[in-house]
């Protein structure tokens, strides 16, 4: 078993990330890079920073520099404006590497005398700022001890080689990314790779490039990506592949030639459990003890949670008692997606269920929504490329009038949803988690396109949209052809871009603005936006066809744009 603690390797001569270009950094050298950060970040005024680096290696040295400065760690979910806005009301600024001004100043943290004792491990304080379940974004605290006791468990769950390299295609912004690809190897002593991998194809590239430091891998991925792997893409040097983020669809795990390693948790509780087949039972983590409450409600007792005591989940399960470990169970649903309509107790999830059993569906979320000042039932579906097709070439409302007549026979009245839109797939965030929020928004006046995936880079952001025939710049436009408009299309390219960059004013001109085909109801877009200084360049495509490009010109919120400058190395402070 490999030994686990952050202090083990400090002094360490081997490989802890290896860059994209095959160089490498070092043990010693990151250690050494955390205390000259920690010595400029404790001369900060605030006491908690929200934390948000595209790239892995930075992200990991302002995390433990800050903590080491003894200031508190905001993990955020993504660094649009929205949010930038509000955690400043809170008092909470991002983060970015400090530039030393002058050296006169001695550093107060040395590599030789740094210690990462108990007492900085239980009084270091991190903060995921998450979702959950209802929507809402709330702070979910965690120390650094009890970060590494669940590193510390998932290290005596697996039997994972000694010497290992983490291959990622997930964030490390989230805990799940956090943990498999930085904690885990910086503990145990192995190593990871730097860059977020996008693509099934890019995964085995990695690891082919990889091959020269003779040593195993593993991946760290996502339900979304799995799904669309091939028999053709062969992991190379791969002891396990990880799923989280969801639940993995049954009849992915044959297509990839290595084990995957499904791991289910959450913000609150951390790693709860993981399984290797679509049907097996639920085995806990080693440092994790389960319990059913009456209503067959499970709760969770762990040394990593935030709190001792024990967690409820809101996961129904039964429980299966094993003679010689641990009890497994199995999971039956949530019990907050059991609503009340029309004084109607109704499982979101056992509808779901019968509306997966129709042929023409592939997935679906059920949701209830305010409408006209009373709740209804309503579905975000994902069709087959045959029901697809049919719904485009007739109408919407003859292609759901077939859905509920199918219905009939699985569902009483009350639970068919009354209203559906239909989406090439449902949309989530960057940890492969359902955006519910976005959904809500599909059942009221809708003015931009559906982001169905973001990709954040530090100068490129990329987006997958789609375009519901619901949105209001279609209607009218024309009555029995309607298009998106191009300067529907400049007005959701703007706010995109105002979004991301926070220190881009307002539009002021336009250049090289083609528009080369058209954007039709139903379509699926992906938009590219790239930044050099005031100017965003765009460019859309749907697969090979080339939809629209150009370049739009900003005025800078000066304030804002300084931060921008100093965040991406343009300039000193």
């Amino acid at each position: 078993m490999i030994a686990c603690h952050f202090q083990m390797h400090i002094f360490a001569q081997h490989i802890l990330c290896i860059q994209d270009d095959l160089s490498q950094i070092r043990f010693i050298d990151f250690w050494q890079d955390v205390c000259a950060q920690a010595s400029l970040i404790q001369k900060l005024d605030a006491e908690q920073y929200a934390l948000w680096e595209n790239d892995s290696y930075e992200f990991l040295v302002l995390f433990f520099a800050t903590l080491l400065a003894r200031k508190q760690v905001l993990i955020a979910p993504n660094r649009v404006k929205d949010l930038e806005s509000e955690l400043a009301e809170q008092g909470i600024y991002f983060l970015s590497r400090q530039q030393v001004i002058t050296q006169d100043s001695p550093a107060t943290f040395e590599l030789s005398t740094l210690n990462l004792d108990e007492r900085f491990l239980t009084q270091a304080q991190v903060y995921f700022y998450t979702s959950g379940s209802t929507g809402q974004p709330k702070k979910i605290p965690r120390t650094l001890r009890q970060l590494l006791n669940e590193v510390q468990g998932l290290n005596q769950s697996f039997d994972l080689a000694e010497s290992m390299i983490a291959i990622a295609t997930v964030s490390h912004q989230h805990i799940y990314g956090l943990l498999f690809k930085l904690l885990l190897p910086l503990a145990s002593g192995c190593s990871f790779y730097n860059p977020q991998l996008a693509f099934p194809e890019n995964i085995v590239a990695a690891q082919r490039k990889l091959a020269r430091f003779q040593l195993a891998n593993y991946v760290i991925s996502s339900p979304a990506l799995l799904k669309r792997w091939t028999s053709d893409v062969i992991l190379e040097n791969c002891q396990y592949v990880y799923s989280s983020g969801g639940k993995l669809e049954a009849g992915v795990r044959p297509w990839l030639n290595r084990p995957i390693i499904e791991v289910l948790g959450s913000s609150e509780t951390g790693g709860i459990a993981h399984r290797d087949q679509d049907d097996a039972l639920w085995l806990p983590f080693a440092n994790v003890d389960i319990q059913a409450t009456e209503n067959e409600e499970l709760a969770v007792k762990t040394n990593h949670a935030f709190s001792d005591d024990w967690i409820l989940t809101g996961d129904r399960v039964q429980l299966v008692e094993a003679s010689n470990s641990k009890s497994t169970f199995k999971l039956l649903g949530r019990l907050d997606r059991i609503v009340k309509l029309e004084e109607k107790r109704l499982s979101l999830d056992a509808i779901e269920h019968k509306i997966l059993s129709l042929n023409e569906v592939i997935d679906c979320h059920v949701l209830l929504v305010e409408h006209e000042h009373r709740q209804i039932l309503t579905c975000v579906a994902v069709l087959n490329a045959e029901a697809q097709s049919a719904l485009m070439q007739g109408t919407k409302a003859s292609f759901v009038t077939l859905l509920k007549n199918q219905l009939k026979d699985k569902l009483e009245s009350i639970a068919i949803p009354r209203q559906w839109r239909f989406l090439p797939q449902l949309p989530r965030n960057a940890q492969s988690k359902l955006n519910k929020q976005a959904m809500q928004a599909l059942f009221k006046p809708l003015l931009l396109p559906v982001v169905l995936a973001q990709q954040n880079s530090a100068d490129q952001t990329v987006y997958q949209l789609a375009f519901p025939p619901e949105l209001e710049c279609f209607k009218g436009h024309f009555p029995n052809f309607p298009i998106y408009p191009g300067v529907g299309q400049i007005g959701f390219i703007q706010h995109f871009a105002k979004q991301v960059w926070g220190d881009l004013a307002w539009c002021n001109g336009y250049e090289q603005l083609k528009f080369q085909d058209l954007i039709k109801p139903y379509s699926e877009v992906q938009l590219t936006l790239q930044r050099k200084l005031h100017k965003v360049y765009f460019e859309m495509s749907s697969g090979e066809l080339k939809l629209a490009s150009g370049r739009l010109l900003f005025e800078l919120n000066q304030q804002d744009h300084l931060e921008h400058q100093v965040e991406t190395g343009a300039t000193h402070v």
